[in-house]
């Protein structure tokens, strides 16, 4: 293994130098020897400069890599060891300022002194755990901030730059369907008005949803090209021999005003009938087609209302994932408005709210949706999801067993003849206007399937407990899966577990203690294994330890399987049949649902195969339809 190194030279704004930052690590297996210095005050040693960067290097510098994303990469979950030096050893020093003032556990510093008279330095490791975003690395010197230098930490564990951002607007989209469910208990308790928000955090959710490809962006397409126009009928005065629009108000117009009549000596009727006169100029009407209208006048002033909040938010947002977000909608809603059409549009002095093309049209629909989005739904908060923005740092762990939760409802639901209301799902806090997800017994949602003339009844739970002498039985110790089926059958019940796994590498290390350090063959087929994860994305052998544990100490379980951002799906069966088995689905944001197709098409099968055991159809399980 080659080591990495990151030497920094740090100075306040008036370009004092303040000390060199040294960050390293020895977990490099692919890399080259090499010295880069970018500029004066950062120098990569064995660091590769790369277009994209992977999810496995430690290190990795992307001079390329866009305006949201910070140059210097780093990794979640991985450890990192910190130097930091200067030559005054009088002064007090606050080493990672940023980061420590938000959590203290990320840097931890020796307790020895390395230091002496006349330098001070101090040494510690440094460990993002599984936060990824945005962050920085600075000192403070005396109560002097040094300039900060951005670092961008990704995942291990799914694709930072497009899986990542793909689950944060999933999540965004199910906090705001909230509001658009019929069964919705806030939709009627909404009014239009200047109430005060609590936090920013809504508007932000707001924005990651609008500018999805499919939202936004995709309506302003459409309607760029398909803008409704109307015909507008206006009048001029044109000489006689120049008009092509005769009608009776033209008439009307020659009567009233004799003053615009002169002599003319001609044979023509209308000559005789103005007893020898006809007119210079004549009045016509003529028709425009124009999109100066109410409907596009909403339509500009909903995209300059975006604009208006996007600048709001920067005044307010602090250096890192939401500030460069924000600056790429700003300039993604300039672009809209600098279109020519635009440009032919007066400002509104009304909505239009019973207009039938905002109601009806594509595209003026959408533009109606999202602007009583943008009036009701900023005063939902997910108080879940916004504990886990902490400022520039976003915890993947509980976000993505959130984002499952709501991939396996939607499964579900796709599936039975019964769908989940929102209001099943969220518990309502009406004092202030927040929400957050129901779990243990309260959390039931309820399914119904007809399969080859038997009704089944599946109830879906989030984090029910297990334990002794209860409801919800284990024989042994209490657990509590992410997730649980139960699979109601005449008066047969069985339970299927899942559980999401993105999770800390120090964790696995417990399972492969259970079985012993001495065995050197053991040993050896677990480092093994761990290459084969790292490289190909695949489950942990830790995760199907605890699929064991559920299935053999819940009772009446049939089958428990992991959820984890990885390319591989794997079930380990006891006999020819799919259940009982325990196993892992790969279950990966912006997959465009194939592996939610998987399984839907397990899930299918287990209750087939629960029909068979239970003696309700007559079938051999292999031959029943897929």
């Amino acid at each position: 293994m080659i080591e990495q190194k990151v030497i920094i030279n740090l100075t306040d704004e008036n370009s004092n130098n303040l000390g060199t930052l040294t960050v390293s690590s020895i977990d490099c297996k692919n890399c080259n020897e090499s010295r880069v210095r970018i500029s004066n005050s950062l120098e990569l040693i064995n660091i590769p400069v790369v277009d994209s960067a992977d999810n496995l290097t430690p290190i990795q510098y992307c001079p390329d890599i866009g305006a949201n994303f910070a140059n210097l990469m780093f990794l979640e979950e991985t450890e990192y060891q910190i130097l930091f030096e200067s030559s005054d050893a009088c002064a007090s020093y606050d080493v990672l300022y940023s980061l420590t003032k938000l959590n203290e556990n990320y840097f931890k510093q020796f307790r020895f002194s390395l230091g002496d008279n006349k330098t001070y330095k101090i040494a510690g490791t440094l460990n993002f755990r599984s936060y990824v975003g945005k962050s920085f690395l600075d000192i403070r010197k005396n109560k002097i901030n040094s300039i900060k230098i951005p670092i961008e930490v990704r995942s291990k564990k799914m694709d930072y730059f497009n899986q990542y951002s793909s689950m944060i607007a999933d999540l965004s989209h199910h906090a705001l369907s909230l509001i658009f469910e019929v069964n919705s208990p806030l939709y009627q308790e909404f009014e239009l008005d200047s109430k005060e928000k609590k936090t920013y955090y809504e508007d932000f959710m707001f924005l990651e949803y609008l500018f999805r490809n499919e939202n936004l962006p995709s309506i302003f397409e459409y309607l760029s090209k398909n803008i409704h126009s109307q015909l507008k009928n206006r009048t001029e005065q044109v000489p006689l021999s120049l008009a092509s629009n005769f009608n009776q108000n033209s008439l009307k117009n020659i009567v009233s005003k004799p003053n615009n009549l002169y002599k003319y000596d001609a044979d023509f009727e209308i000559v005789h009938k103005l007893k020898g006169h006809i007119p210079q100029m004549i009045e016509q009407t003529k028709h425009d087609d124009t999109i100066d209208i109410p409907e596009n006048r909403f339509v500009k002033y909903f995209f300059e209302s975006i604009r208006d909040l996007i600048e709001k938010l920067l005044l307010s947002s602090d250096e890192g994932y939401i500030k460069d977000k924000l600056l790429f909608f700003s300039n993604e809603i300039e672009y809209y408005l600098s279109s020519n059409f635009f440009k032919q549009i007066s400002p509104m002095d009304y909505v239009p709210f019973n207009s039938q093309i905002l109601q009806k049209k594509e595209g003026y629909r959408e533009i109606f949706k999202y602007f009583l989005m943008m009036e009701f739904s900023f005063r939902l908060s997910w108080d879940e999801i916004n504990n886990q923005f902490k400022g520039f740092e976003k915890k993947l762990s509980e976000l993505y067993e959130y984002w499952c939760y709501f991939r396996l409802l939607k499964v579900l639901n796709d599936l039975s003849i019964t769908k989940v209301d929102f209001d099943d799902v969220f518990k309502v806090k009406k004092d202030n206007w927040s929400v957050s997800i129901k779990k243990g017994e309260n959390s039931v949602k309820k399914f119904k399937f007809i399969l080859y003339d038997n009704e089944i009844e599946v109830e879906l739970f989030y984090n029910l407990r297990f334990s002794k002498n209860s409801k919800y039985e284990s024989y042994s110790l209490a657990f509590k899966p992410d997730y649980t089926l139960l699979v109601k059958i005449g008066e047969h019940i069985n339970y299927i577990h899942f559980d999401a796994k993105y999770r800390s590498e120090l964790e696995i290390a417990d399972y492969y203690n259970v079985f012993g350090k001495s065995d050197k063959k053991l040993n050896e087929e677990i480092d093994k294994r761990d290459s084969l994860e790292e490289k190909e994305s695949i489950f942990k052998d830790g995760d199907i330890y605890k699929m064991h544990t559920y299935k053999d100490s819940i009772l009446k379980t049939e089958g428990a399987y992991v959820l984890y951002p990885g390319n591989k799906t794997e079930q380990f069966f006891e006999s020819d049949m799919i259940i009982p088995s325990v196993g892992a689905f790969s279950l990966t944001p912006g997959n465009d649902g194939v592996d939610e197709n998987n399984l839907e098409n397990f899930i299918r099968e287990v209750l087939k195969t629960l029909l068979f055991k239970h003696g309700l159809i007559n079938l051999n399980w292999k031959s029943l339809d897929k």
